[in-house]
């Protein structure tokens, strides 16, 4: 797999959620690029597939986050 860059995910993956691998971030902690691990309507998909994977992830909305979401660090 290879590291594309947030724009290009978004575009590939419009209004799902995306994990991603081998993140570069900003100074605000948004992923600049990283590679695609999965990606999906379904939150959960990804929450799980999270849990399966043994190292560092990122998820990524490629859309508005959704109104009935809090977001907790």
């Amino acid at each position: 797999m290879q590291r594309e860059d947030i724009e290009r995910i978004k575009e590939k993956h419009r209004d799902e959620w995306v994990l991603l691998s081998d993140c570069e971030l900003d100074e605000f902690n948004e992923p600049l690029s990283g590679v695609v691990v999965a990606h999906s309507k379904d939150r959960q998909e990804i929450y799980n597939k999270q849990m399966e994977i043994k190292k560092d992830l990122c998820i990524y909305y490629t859309d508005n986050m959704p109104e009935d979401l809090a977001v907790m660090f």
